[in-house]
């Protein structure tokens, strides 16, 4: 299951020299972000890695650390650098392509 991560504790991941993420930033108060969640849980079960999850208050520092525009979002690190996103309707195709950008 992912780790519930906070912003300086993703940052301090992702900017090391083999610094891997893949994070799902949420609210508990937004309603995309229920819908979604079952899908993350279920995509991440069994799931190896640097799997993270960070609750995103609206209009926090996250969304301005992290530049996120809307939430469900997931973001791909390695190395200080994002990979790859994708938000709004996320499907698990979507996450399974996410998931090879650090394989």
């Amino acid at each position: 299951m992912p780790k519930e991560i906070t912003s300086s504790e993703l940052r301090e991941c992702v900017d090391r020299p083999d610094g891997v993420a893949v994070v799902l930033f949420h609210g508990s108060w937004c309603g995309d972000c229920r819908v979604f969640r079952p899908t993350w849980d279920r995509w991440c079960t069994g799931k190896k890695g640097p799997v993270f999850i960070m609750e995103s208050l609206k209009g926090g520092r996250e969304w301005m650390n992290w530049a996120i525009d809307e939430i469900p979002t997931v973001a791909v690190y390695r190395d200080g650098s994002e990979l790859g996103r994708a938000h709004g309707e996320i499907s698990e195709s979507d996450l399974d392509r996410l998931w090879k950008l650090i394989q």
